[in-house]
């Protein structure tokens, strides 16, 4: 493993890379590429002789994220976006911002080390936006820090919060969302990915939990219902399964059943809009 990058980030970096080098690729990350030219060659060339669809899921959803925060930034729209855990993202470089978008990333101080080195290395042109970055563990007082760094939390904001939430036991997760909503001004957007607490029920995801354990990515947390938790932190959530987007069509991403089916191991891609309505706040929220 690379120092100062996590595991994690560094097989999501080689994810993107698969996808990146594919003749029919959903999106495209530099970045990605040279990370694992410069930290595991013959696996990049692997990934160019034979296209993989182990990373189809995580492609559709890089895919499904990246439109997102291109239609939240959009002409007339907001200008001031978070991604929170940013790892070796590198959406500030490959996607195509409006003059006046200040990008926030916001990670642990040993990643920023190796990413800020990863990005000389690679030599992206500059970006189109005002990259911030923000040193911090989401475990502790991350919001003193991002205000620190020049967010201003009276203007609406575009949050992200990709690959993060089920490494995080349901109290941490609910306190990041709780804490990401106490800085949302009217207007506000959020964009974040779950699974269902049936995921950690399903036979054959055992294997997997059991091998993420092992290698010290435990998956810690799901909800059953999004909607509703994210009701009880004021948003107005919409849901969707990665198998329900036009994008994985030709993708190797098993239809999931309708949501009514229980013991389904399921992933929430989920967008929404801040309800500032107060009687809206304190909604109970329903885990399962």
């Amino acid at each position: 493993m690379t120092a100062g990058v996590s595991s994690t980030a560094e097989w999501i970096a080689h994810a993107r890379a698969a996808e990146t080098v594919r003749a029919d690729r959903l999106f495209a990350d530099p970045l990605a590429v040279t990370f694992t030219e410069l930290t595991n060659a013959p696996l990049l060339a692997e990934f160019r002789d034979a296209p993989t669809p182990r990373f189809d899921v995580l492609a559709v959803r890089t895919r499904f994220f990246d439109d997102y925060l291109i239609a939240a930034t959009g002409p007339g729209a907001l200008r001031q976006v978070v991604l929170l855990a940013a790892g070796l993202d590198s959406r500030a470089y490959r996607l195509d911002w409006p003059a006046g978008t200040r990008v926030f990333e916001l990670d642990l101080p040993e990643l920023f080390e190796a990413k800020e080195d990863l990005l000389r290395k690679a030599d992206l042109p500059a970006p189109s936006c005002e990259r911030l970055i923000v040193s911090a563990d989401l475990r502790q007082d991350w919001p003193a820090k991002l205000r620190a760094a020049g967010f201003d939390p009276g203007t609406p904001t575009v949050w992200l919060v990709e690959g993060l939430l089920y490494y995080l036991t349901e109290e941490q997760a609910d306190a990041v969302v709780g804490e990401l909503s106490a800085l949302s001004a009217p207007g506000s957007v959020l964009a974040l990915e779950q699974v269902n607490t049936d995921t950690y029920r399903a036979p054959w995801m055992q294997d997997w939990l059991a091998q993420m354990r092992a290698e010290g990515r435990a998956w810690q947390s799901g909800v059953a219902e999004p909607e509703q938790w994210l009701a009880g932190h004021r948003w107005e959530a919409t849901v969707v399964e990665p198998s329900d987007l036009d994008i994985a069509v030709g993708r190797r991403i098993p239809r999931t059943p309708a949501r009514d089916v229980p013991g389904v191991a399921r992933t929430w891609l989920i967008t929404a809009e801040l309800n500032s309505t107060p009687e809206n706040q304190g909604n109970a929220r329903r885990r399962g």
